[in-house]
């Protein structure tokens, strides 16, 4: 019997596209055996020896040894290779059925076939549908992963099994190893991505709205776009590497865009090298009192720093001030959008990354990145000998200061100074940290992603960075340095400014922006005011003495249970709304994960009160999320010299939330 179809009704979801294109893929060479209810696939392995994919004997006897030691409470599943059909049903049929399943097989046919001859039915009906097949159809698996990995999906991800079958191995090592690479990547990228508490989030907030007057006074970044094409840009870091490379970018100055990171802003300036531009990254205070304070800030040096930057900054500095909407958070995209389209740009968790986008904003050819070893030096330093992190003895530096300097340095002190391995820019591999491992990453994502028809490693030293071609620094300023460049003033000269009469515009513009987006936020609030209710009163009932079930108590609890679920969905769809809950809703994930079976009346009352947690987390972020931008909005127009009493915010709920009471009256 042929149970494509009716597997397939089970799979539409989040397998539509893979469903259809499957349609024209052809199985019918595949030769299987079955033992039972189960199959086996028989397969060639790259040297074309022949193999069967599971046991000819007892598949269900190898599926359980294979999966012994998983543990079944998971939200998360990674198989990697479909070749047997008994591990996956024993996945199906022992997880939640809120957890998820990601299946990554190579061969699109032999997926075709699998559907074809499994009866998924047993496991599948009447299922939330939670599983996800990834096949060589898809092209870029890392894309795929990546559009998963940062959705509703990710979540569950926190906590999972990453499976890997035996046929995988022999049938496409190479593959399979890069794409255990890009997951475990895209995991810890992730996770680093979520791990923003709500107090930074509402830094970020606050300091961007306080930078609204600045960024409509100044020039737009997408005003520079190619304002600089054909033109050398040096991308500097603050590396151990940089200290020999200092002669040299000397003599290079007004040869080419020199475009330095916050950390090397003091070295290159103890050296006498005014950079072109500083770019700054961070919201923290310490990019305005480790990296500027005390400096006599140069003329020529423009400061292109993201529109969360501490707000002192660009008050401090000269005319020639770029703030940057980075276009992959949601916030400050739209904060763009809000204002009239200023112009945004992708961007990493580095202001090495910053820097390069930039760089190939301003169409720079070639890039060249020095200082930006990635790893320690041979003698185990860190960074360049003038930079804060080594030299402490500047007075601006508190000693609160020095020890959180010193404690972000201390090794494998904590995941991100873990000490690892990476390949080497000679050769061989370096050592280096967690962290810096994750920056590697990016860079070589954004290399990818925003390509320039030359980018040029000329560190001489720490990690390769591979979409860079390596080059001795002398070699780069022989062949492409020679010429003149525009200094910033010149490039700055004809930038337009805006007029009074556009910022009130613009002003109104956003404020009705946000008052408009933030009503979802407040219908989000009220609804989890109303299960915070529910949760409170069952609570109060005690219905979880030993004379109940726990089946008789999950059914009582089983409205709040997709409610919450409900409001989850309902968080997700509002990329702005995620914004602002999504470290609420990691914290939660992270509590929730280990106890998602509600298999005691222990676990039941526990995730009740881990949900009644999450309500009052979210009602808490919403006051602070409205008092920021009643606060900062306030202030923006003040600046300005606009007028309060017109433009002020107000954000008001768009719709009210599902009457619960009702809905269990209805049941």
């Amino acid at each position: 019997m042929n149970y494509y179809d009716s597997n397939a009704q089970f799979l539409t979801e989040y397998n539509e596209w893979l469903l259809e294109q499957m349609e024209l893929i052809s199985a019918d060479d595949l030769e299987i055996i079955r033992v039972g209810d189960d199959i086996a696939f028989k397969l060639a392995d790259e040297q074309g020896n022949e193999f069967f994919s599971a046991s000819m004997y007892d598949p269900r006897y190898e599926a359980e040894q294979f999966l012994d030691g998983v543990n079944f409470d998971n939200t998360g599943y990674i198989l990697l290779g479909m070749g047997s059909s008994a591990i996956l049903k024993q996945i199906l049929g022992n997880k939640t059925e809120t957890a998820w399943v990601l299946i990554i097989e190579k061969d699109t046919r032999l997926v075709k076939k699998f559907l074809q001859e499994v009866d998924l039915s047993p496991y599948l009906s009447g299922q939330l549908q939670r599983v996800i097949i990834l096949t060589d159809l898809m092209g870029d698996i890392s894309g795929i992963m990546n559009h998963y990995i940062f959705s509703l999906i990710g979540y569950y991800f926190l906590q999972t099994d990453l499976l890997r079958t035996f046929a995988s191995y022999r049938r496409d090592a190479e593959y399979y190893e890069s794409v255990t690479s890009i997951i475990i990547n895209q995991l810890r990228t992730t996770v680093a991505a979520m791990g923003n508490s709500m107090e930074d989030t509402l830094l970020g907030m606050s300091n961007e709205l306080k930078n609204v007057p600045i960024a409509l006074r100044s020039p737009k970044i997408k005003d520079l776009k190619e304002k600089f094409k054909g033109k050398p840009i040096i991308c500097v870091a603050s590396g151990p590497s940089l200290d020999k490379q200092l002669p040299l970018l000397k003599q290079v100055k007004g040869k080419a865009m020199i475009i330095s990171a916050e950390s090397a802003f003091k070295v290159l300036l103890k050296n006498d090298i005014a950079p072109d531009v500083l770019c700054i990254l961070e919201r923290g205070p310490n990019s305005y009192e480790l990296s500027t304070n005390g400096v006599e800030i140069p003329e020529e040096t423009a400061l292109i720093a993201l529109t969360l930057m501490d707000p002192r900054l660009p008050r401090v500095w000269n005319s020639h001030v770029v703030p940057v909407f980075k276009s992959n958070i949601t916030h400050s995209r739209l904060m763009s959008e809000a204002l009239g389209d200023l112009g945004t740009l992708y961007n990493g968790n580095s202001v090495a990354h910053l820097s390069y986008s930039v760089a190939q904003h301003l169409g720079g050819y070639p890039i060249v990145f020095i200082g930006q070893d990635l790893a320690y030096s041979e003698e185990g330093t860190t960074h360049s000998k003038d930079s804060f992190y080594v030299d402490q003895s500047d007075e601006n530096i508190t000693d609160e200061q020095r020890k959180q300097i010193s404690a972000s340095l201390q090794p494998d002190q904590n995941f991100y100074n873990k000490t690892v391995y990476v390949d080497g820019y000679y050769g061989g591999k370096v050592r280096t940290r967690e962290l810096w491992r994750q920056f590697l990453f990016w860079m070589e994502h954004m290399l990818a992603i925003l390509p320039a028809p030359l980018v040029i490693n000329a560190t001489e030293g720490g990690a390769e960075i591979k979409g860079a071609v390596n080059m001795p620094f002398q070699e780069v300023i022989e062949q492409y340095c020679q010429e003149r460049t525009p200094s910033i003033p010149e490039l700055f000269r004809d930038m337009a400014q805006p007029m009074d009469a556009e910022l009130h515009d613009r002003m109104r513009n956003m404020i009705d922006f946000f008052n408009d987006r933030l009503g979802e936020l407040e219908r989000i609030s009220t609804f989890a005011a109303e299960i915070l209710q529910a949760i409170e009163q069952l609570l109060v009932e005690q219905p979880f003495s030993q004379d109940n079930s726990v089946e008789f108590l999950e059914m009582k609890a089983s409205r709040i249970i997709r409610n919450v679920e409900l409001l989850i969905k309902d968080m997700i769809k509002d990329s702005f709304c995620m914004f602002f809950l999504s470290p609420l809703l990691t914290n939660y994930h992270v509590k929730m994960n280990p106890i998602s079976r509600v298999s005691s009346i222990e676990r039941l009352k526990s995730i009740l009160v881990h949900q009644s947690n999450f309500m009052m987390w979210i009602i808490d972020g919403r006051d602070q999320i409205m008092k920021v931008y009643e606060e900062g909005i306030r202030e923006a127009v003040t600046e300005l010299g606009l007028n309060s009493e017109e433009l002020y915010f107000e954000a008001k709920q768009k719709w009210e939330p599902p009457n619960l009471e009702l809905e269990e009256d209805n049941g």
